[in-house]
Formats: C-alpha cells, sequence, structure tokens
C-alpha cells in the first residue's frame, strides 16, 4: 500500500502525501463506487500511523485525532444506512456460545495488528475480521495509535487528550458493546506514558492511578489489560519526572513492589529510579542515587548469573526460571537468554548530579562511581566503561569543589582519561580551567594560560577535534584577573588581541564576547588601570552600535568601570564613577532594556563617598540613595538599597564631623522608615545597626544637644526591648556611643548623665535584663572622659570630680572589670583640667597614681597626664615620694618629665596594647 509506504518513511511530508493519497481514495471511490479502492479501517490507520511517526508534535496529533474522528463520522454514517445504528457486536448472527471464542481470536488479532503497526509492519495483511477490510470502523488500533501520537506530541494538554479518547473507548465498549474498541494493554501504556511526559503536578499521581485501575480490571477476569513492565516503567518515569517532595520516594516504591505483583523488573526500572534520585530535589538524594546504582548492578549480576547456569545446564532461561534442573539428553539445546547490559549514560546521570549538587565529599565519591565503572567493564559489563562524558562529569565535579587541590586533581584526572584510551575533548579542558578559575592564585593563572597553548598546539597536530574557543580563553582572562599579579592586565590585553587574531584568521568561536571583555575589564579594575577599563567600555559601545550584539555591554560591565574608578584613590574619582552611572542610565534609556543598574551601580559610589574626606560627601552620598529609591519605587527592583547603604550614607555624614552631622543622620534615617513602610521591606526595618549609625554621627557632632539627642535614641530603643521589640535592641555599642555623645556635648551636667547612663548599664548586665549588654572598663573610662571635659561652675566641677572618683574605685575594687592604664591616665586629666582646690585635687591624683604603680598599669599617657595635671612642687613631691627608695640621686622636673624607659619594670609590668583605634573608640570592635 502507498500510504503505508509513505508511513514508513517517516516525517512531517511523508505524512503530508500519505494524507494526499487517501483523500484521492476517498474522492475517486465517491465518484466511481468502485470498491476496490474503497477506503477501509486498514488505509485509515496507515494514516494515523504516518502521522505517528510524522515527529509527533501538537499538529500530529491534531491531524490523527481528527483522521479518527472522520473514521467514527464514516462508521456512524454506515450504520445508519445499514439500518443498524443501535446495534451491538454481537447482534450480527453469531450465537452466544461462540462469544467467549471469538473475543479470544479478537484479542489476538488485535494484538499483532498493534504490533504490526509499531513495528511499521505492512499493514496490508491487517484485516478486520468482520470485514474491516470493506468498512471503515475505529478500532483498537485507531484509538491508541492517536493516543500515542498525543503522549508523544509535547503537548501540554496530551495527558488531558489521551484521557478523553480512553474514556471515549470505555463507553464504546460498555455503552454500545464495540468489543473492537475495548481498550487494551497498549492503550493503557499509551496514555500511562502520555502522563509520564507531562509537566502536569498530578501527572504521576494519575499515571499509578491508570495502573491500578489496569491490576484491577486484570484481577477482575480482563487479560487484555493485564500490567506488563513497560505500564511500571512508564509510572515511574513520571515520578522520576515530577519535581514534587517524595517523587523519588514513590518511583522507588513502585520498583519494589514490581516483582511482588508478579511483574520481574528490567534493567530500565531500576536506571528510571536512579534517574529520579539523580533529579531529585531531596538533600540526600545523589546518596540515595548510587545506592540505587548498587542494587541495579546488585541485580543485574544475579540475573546474569541465572542466565550463565542456564546456559551451562543446557536449560533455557524459561525452563530454569520454572525450576526445570534436570536436563533432557534427546532435547536440542535451548538458545541462551540475552545477558543484562548496564547502561553508561544510567552511571553518567549520577556523575553529572554530584558535579551540580557540589557537595563536599562528592568528588571523592564521583571518582568512586568512576573506578567501579572501569571494574564493571573490566568484569563483563563492557557497556559501562567511563566515556568521555564520564571523565568530563567527574572533572566538572572536581573544577567545582571548594577543595584548594583540586584544580591539581582534575590534571591528574585528565592524564588518567588519556591513558584509559578516551581522549580529553574541549570539554575536559575547560572543567580544567574552571577550576583554576574557581581558586585563583599567581600560579593558577599561568597554568591556565598554559593549558590553553597547548590546546592550540593539539588541534593543530590533530590531537584535539575542535580549538579552544572564547570560553576557553575568557576563562584564561577571569584566571589572570583574580592572579594578583602585576602582569595581569597586560596579559589580559594581548589575549584579547591574540582571539582577534584568530578571527581573522577563520576562527570564528574565538571571537570576543561580553564575558571575555567584562574579564579584561576586571583585570584592569584590580590593577587600577581605570583608564584603560573605560576605553575598553568604549570599544564595547562603539562595536555594539555598529551591529555586533556579542559584545553588547551588561550591567557587570558598566559596575566593573564604576568599581574601578571608586577604588583608583585619585582625586575626583567619585565624580568619574558618576558619570559612568550616568551613561549606564542613558544606554538603558536609549532602547538597551536589559541592561539595568542594580544595587551596586550605586553602592560601590556611596561606599566610596563613606570612605572619603570629601566636604560635600555626605550630600552626593545621599542623593544617590534617593537616585535608587526613586528607581526601585519606579519597579526597579534590582535597584532595592539595603540597609548598609543607608547606614552608609549615615557614616558619610559621622565622618564629616560636622555640627549638623547628627540632623543629616536623623533624616536619612527618616527616610529609611517611610522608604520602608511604602515598600513593605522586611529587611529595611530600622533596627541596632542603624540607630548605632544614628548614634554614632550625633557623638561625632559637637552638636550642643548630641548628648540629650543620644539618650532620647537609647530610651526609645530601650522602649521597644521592654515591648518585645528585640530588632532595635541597645548594646553596648549603643551605650558606648551614647557617652562619647555625652562626653563631646557642651551640656555642664554631662557628667551627672553620663554616670546614669553607666548604672543603667550596669544594672541590665547584671540583672540579665539585655544580653547584648556587657560592662567592660571602656564604660567606666567614657564617664571618666565625660569629666575630663566638663566645664561649669566650681559647685558642678566638684560634684564631677566626685563622680570620677566613686567611677575609678568601683572600677579598681570590681570583681569582674580591671582598670586600665587608660583609667587611671583619664582619672588623673581629670582631677587637672577641672581646676579643683588643691587640697581636693593633689591627694586624688596621688592615690590614683600610687594605686596605678601598685597594679603595673603605669604608660606613657599616664605620666603625660601627671605633668599637665600637677604643679611643679607637687610633682617633684609625688614622683620625688615614689623614686626615693629607688633613685635618691634623681632629680624630678615637671618640665622634663619621666619617660617609659627611666621607671622600674614593675611600674609598667601590666602595660597592654589598647584595643582601642587611634580615635579611641574601643566600641568600633563590636559588630553592631
Amino acid at each position: 500500500m502507498a500510504i503505508d509506504a509513505w508511513a514508513k518513511t517517516g516525517g512531517k511530508q511523508a505524512a503530508e502525501r500519505a494524507s494526499e493519497i487517501h483523500r484521492g481514495m476517498v474522492e475517486v471511490y465517491r465518484l466511481t463506487g468502485d470498491k476496490n479502492i474503497r477506503p477501509n479501517t486498514i488505509s485509515y490507520n496507515a494514516v494515523i500511523n504516518a502521522w505517528s511517526k510524522s515527529g509527533c508534535d501538537s499538529e500530529a496529533a491534531m491531524r490523527a485525532e481528527g483522521i479518527l474522528h472522520e473514521m467514527l463520522d464514516e462508521w456512524r454514517r454506515q450504520r445508519q444506512e445499514d439500518g443498524d445504528g443501535g446495534c451491538h457486536d454481537d447482534d450480527d448472527g453469531h450465537d452466544d456460545d461462540d462469544e467467549e471464542e471469538e473475543e479470544e481470536e479478537e484479542r489476538n488479532n488485535l494484538g499483532r495488528v498493534w504490533n504490526k503497526q509499531l513495528a511499521g509492519g505492512d499493514l496490508n495483511d491487517m484485516k478486520n475480521e468482520k470485514g474491516g477490510d470493506t468498512m471503515v470502523k475505529p478500532d483498537v488500533v485507531s484509538f491508541t495509535s492517536v493516543i500515542d501520537t498525543w503522549a508523544k506530541s509535547g503537548n501540554k494538554h496530551a495527558a488531558a487528550k489521551a484521557m478523553t479518547l480512553l474514556k471515549q473507548m470505555e463507553k464504546l465498549y460498555v455503552q454500545e458493546g464495540q468489543r473492537g474498541m475495548k481498550p487494551n494493554v497498549y492503550t493503557y501504556s499509551a496514555c500511562i506514558n502520555a502522563f509520564a511526559k507531562s509537566n502536569e503536578p498530578d501527572a504521576p499521581i494519575q499515571a499509578e492511578a491508570l495502573l491500578k485501575e489496569m491490576k484491577m480490571s486484570y484481577e477482575a477476569g480482563d487479560m487484555d489489560v493485564k500490567p506488563n513492565v513497560v505500564n511500571y516503567n512508564s509510572v515511574i518515569n513520571a515520578w522520576g519526572r515530577c519535581k514534587s517532595e517524595g517523587a523519588a520516594e514513590r518511583a522507588l516504591h513502585i520498583l519494589n513492589t514490581m516483582e511482588s505483583e508478579g511483574v520481574e523488573p528490567d534493567a530500565l526500572s531500576y536506571s528510571l529510579v536512579v534517574s529520579a534520585w539523580a533529579h531529585s530535589s531531596y538533600p540526600k538524594a545523589t546518596k540515595q542515587a548510587e545506592i540505587a546504582l548498587l542494587e541495579m548492578e546488585k541485580w543485574a549480576k544475579a540475573k546474569n548469573a541465572a542466565i550463565d547456569d542456564a546456559f551451562d545446564s543446557g536449560l533455557s532461561d524459561h525452563d530454569n526460571s520454572n525450576g526445570q534442573s534436570n536436563k533432557d539428553q534427546n532435547r536440542p539445546a535451548s538458545l541462551p537468554a540475552i545477558r543484562v547490559h548496564l547502561d553508561v549514560e544510567c552511571y553518567n546521570t549520577v556523575l553529572i548530579a554530584l558535579s551540580r549538587k557540589q557537595e563536599k565529599d562528592a568528588p571523592d565519591r564521583a571518582m568512586a562511581i568512576l573506578r567501579r565503572m572501569q571494574y564493571l567493564a573490566d568484569h563483563g559489563f563492557e557497556t559501562v566503561r567511563p566515556n568521555a562524558r564520564s571523565w568530563n562529569s567527574v572533572l566538572n565535579t572536581l573544577s567545582r569543589a571548594s577543595e584548594k587541590d583540586s584544580a591539581e586533581r582534575a590534571e591528574r584526572l585528565l592524564y588518567d582519561m588519556h591513558q584509559n584510551g578516551v581522549q580529553p575533548d574541549v570539554f575536559s579542558y575547560a572543567a580544567i580551567l574552571h577550576a583554576y578559575q574557581k581558586h585563583p592564585s599567581p600560579s593558577a593563572a599561568e597554568r591556565a594560560d598554559n593549558i590553553v597553548r597547548q590546546m592550540e598546539l593539539q588541534y593543530f597536530d590533530g590531537a584535539l577535534t575542535a580549538a579552544p574557543d572564547v570560553y576557553h580563553y575568557t576563562i584564561v582572562c577571569s584566571c589572570w584577573a583574580r592572579s594578583g599579579q602585576s602582569i595581569a592586565a597586560q596579559r589580559c590585553w594581548e589575549i584579547l588581541q591574540h582571539m582577534k587574531t584568530r578571527v581573522d584568521q577563520g576562527f570564528e568561536d574565538c571571537k570576543p564576547n561580553v564575558r571575555t571583555y567584562n574579564a579584561v575589564i576586571d583585570a584592569y579594575a584590580r590593577g587600577y588601570h581605570v583608564e584603560e577599563a573605560e576605553k575598553l567600555l568604549d570599544e564595547m559601545i562603539e562595536r555594539y552600535n555598529q551591529g555586533d550584539n556579542n559584545v553588547k555591554p551588561d550591567g557587570f560591565t558598566f559596575n566593573s568601570v564604576i568599581n574601578a574608578w571608586t577604588r583608583s584613590r585619585r582625586s575626583g574619582c567619585g565624580k568619574h564613577a558618576e558619570m559612568i552611572l550616568k551613561r549606564l542610565l542613558e544606554f538603558h534609556e536609549s532602547g538597551n532594556r536589559d541592561v539595568i543598574p542594580d544595587s551596586r551601580s550605586f553602592s560601590h559610589i556611596i561606599d566610596y563617598y563613606s570612605r572619603s574626606h570629601e566636604p560635600d560627601a555626605g550630600n552626593k552620598a545621599e542623593w544617590l540613595l534617593i537616585g535608587m529609591m526613586k528607581m526601585y519605587e519606579r519597579g526597579y527592583k534590582d535597584v532595592e538599597p539595603s540597609i548598609f547603604t543607608f547606614v552608609a550614607v549615615i557614616n558619610t555624614y559621622a565622618k564629616s564631623k560636622s555640627v549638623d552631622a547628627g540632623r543629616h543622620a536623623d533624616r536619612v534615617l527618616l527616610l529609611l522608615v517611610e522608604f520602608q513602610k511604602r515598600n513593605n521591606i522586611k529587611s529595611l526595618i530600622p533596627n541596632t545597626f542603624v540607630m548605632n549609625a544614628v548614634l554614632n554621627a550625633w557623638s561625632k557632632s559637637g552638636h550642643d544637644r548630641a548628648g540629650e539627642r543620644a539618650e532620647e535614641i537609647l530610651l526609645s530603643m530601650q522602649s521597644d526591648l521592654e515591648s518585645g521589640k528585640s530588632l532595635r535592641a541597645p548594646n553596648t555599642r549603643t551605650y558606648g556611643l551614647v557617652l562619647a555623645a555625652w562626653a563631646k556635648s557642651s551640656f555642664t551636667e554631662k557628667a551627672i548623665r553620663a554616670r546614669k547612663i553607666l548604672n543603667r548599664m550596669i544594672k541590665e548586665s547584671k540583672n540579665k535584663i539585655n544580653d547584648h549588654v556587657s560592662i567592660n572598663v571602656h564604660c567606666y573610662n567614657a564617664v571618666l572622659n565625660a569629666v575630663a571635659f566638663t566645664e561649669a561652675d566650681l559647685t558642678t566641677r566638684i560634684e564631677a570630680f566626685y563622680i570620677a572618683s566613686m567611677t575609678l574605685d568601683e572600677l579598681i575594687n570590681s570583681k569582674n572589670v580591671e582598670p586600665t592604664s587608660s583609667s587611671f591616665g583619664t582619672f588623673i586629666k581629670a582631677c587637672g583640667k577641672l581646676s579643683l582646690p588643691v587640697n581636693l585635687a593633689q591627694p586624688a591624683i596621688q592615690i590614683a597614681f600610687t594605686t596605678c604603680i601598685s597594679l603595673g598599669l603605669v604608660n606613657d599617657f599616664v605620666l603625660t597626664q601627671m605633668r599637665y595635671s600637677l604643679s611643679d612642687e607637687h610633682y617633684q613631691k609625688i614622683l620625688g615620694d615614689v623614686l626615693g627608695d629607688i633613685s635618691p640621686n634623681k632629680n624630678v622636673t615637671r618640665k622634663e618629665g619621666l619617660t617609659m624607659s627611666e621607671i622600674p619594670n614593675s611600674w609598667k609590668r601590666n602595660v597592654a596594647t589598647p584595643c582601642f583605634d587611634e580615635r579611641g573608640e574601643w566600641w568600633n570592635n563590636d559588630v553592631s
């Protein structure tokens, strides 16, 4: 038959030609009535078969189903013409006694038809037993072929279409008695396969429900729908393709129940379970995939051992499985069963999963699987011998590992790959290069460079089937950019020029792309070659405008140049960075909507201003921040400012030490609060980190109200904590900043206020009210510092002195906190700066100095404050009395003073390096 011949050809054109021939048959028959060319079930099925083999897309499925509907319409028309509109198949003159025999014969015929049609057999040999060669009547083959076409179509509604056809078949069989349209095992197989290939969330459940329906029908006596291994495998495949939690476990469960339900698994059954685990998102999925591999190996070995035993005893596999162990001498030897072969791609699936999961022990596990594959191949399972994909998967696993020796291990594996007769390809070398890229070092860049040069030579000599391409050269540039070598930028430029030369020589795959340029720009940025980085950006834009889409700059390109300027340490680099940002925004607005700024485009510049000493740095940083906020609210979600961006702007004001720094910080805080409320961004709810930044700005401002405002902020934070809002809970740094704010304020009673803050800290720490607050020596020193800078009337100064004396006494007698040299030096300084009556200050200084000596804490700061705080007479008296027994001939004068080298070692035995920085900000050690 011509239609069948075209069907066997395959392809859409063949299906169109088969349809065209069939339409011609229909037209000629209708005109002539020639029964020799009368279309029948076989001809229609042949056309359906042609579409089934045409490529199985949605169009093919719709065309096949359309032909099926034509058959149904023609069949119903013929029945009406014959006056048989309501007759069943058993109303055709056959006796009921012959019905069972007839059904059995029909089942056999339909089975043969389906098998031949799947195998592309000659449809001219297939006749319906009830005149299918002379009339059009869809049969189980017709329906099943259409269902199968839908299953393979990839259409998202394919499973639903398949189920509709299945229900239609069941209706025709049950309600109209059309036994020839009764679904059989192949029909259910096609439907289950449709669900197996579906992406619908409930597809595996539906596939398993169909399998259960088959089992129930079979148990009820329907031999046509006895489930087989293909059906079970399709359901396992459905679960394996499913992304829902527990899918792989369900696939394994089905495998485990097959044998108990009378169906022996095959190699595909095990492979599908392995694949299910390999593609699962379950945390330990790869380990389960490895266990499934071992189970498959165990099954395959046992299966082959049984086959070998049967062959050795002269029995067929069928005999052996049925317990016939005695060989019949007169019986000829049976053909042995086909041995089980393991699939290398099943192992590769697990190796690829390991390379993607990036688990810590993944490299060792991947290596173990590779070695086991080699062992199996050497012991009877040749089909599992590692191929290039296997080796490359292990190389990829090593390339993504965090261990520093991963690159060296990858190179050793590459050598083993070659020794085992598998030629490394460009993907093998790419994995090695990626390993060096992940672990940058000077030697890594040199090694990566050398590998690509070796690839060029191997390609020239014919040892490598493909030359290194843009991917390989780009990785080498990235390795150089991160190498830290002074020649990195120059080498990247040389590689870029070499790539352009290779393109001119005909190697189009070497054409530099945006990633290549980004790597070279990154090298320039890291080497502070900012002008060169900007020139490359200019070149990319120019080439893109000339039509080269491969070098269209992206957000990373612009951000790299912005970052280069902010790190250049040159005058006016902030302005240059802002100009690049402006160019990025203009490039985006000029039609390049996919090239958009992100938060880094702005934050790089804001961070620069937070480090700079430019007088208007705060205003510039705040202007950029406001720009970010506006862009975000216009829909640019990648420009969302982080809480660190707001803090950076606040810190920029704090660094200026302007008298208005605190007020500016309050304004930025208000911007943050309102922005957070408008956009409901939980990560931007002000926390302790933000509030401490504001306090820092106030503490450095020197504003008259700095202390009061800082204490107001502290009280609001304390109130939040008491109401259960721990996000803004004050910590040790919070209190330290408030103390610093009071110390630098001009408030006359700042010593009293500072002491109250210390009392609150002591209470919170002692009573465990706030776990984030702990008392240390710096808290006491901060109160002493507030006293030292008190400027008021004598009564207030005397009161401040007593506060200092009480604070030092508490510190000296504390069981949990020990004084430092700074404690005594600050106290002595306070006594001198307060201009107290001599009878009050001189004894206090003497006691403090004597105690400092006894504790071995005398340092240069203490000696200096002794000089500044005492008169000549008192200085000579106190120092002379102390040194009298040690150096009786030493003439001590305040003008000359004592140096650290002149005092006894016992005085300075416990002097330690101070933990505060040069600005005395001891609380900066606290991250919050």
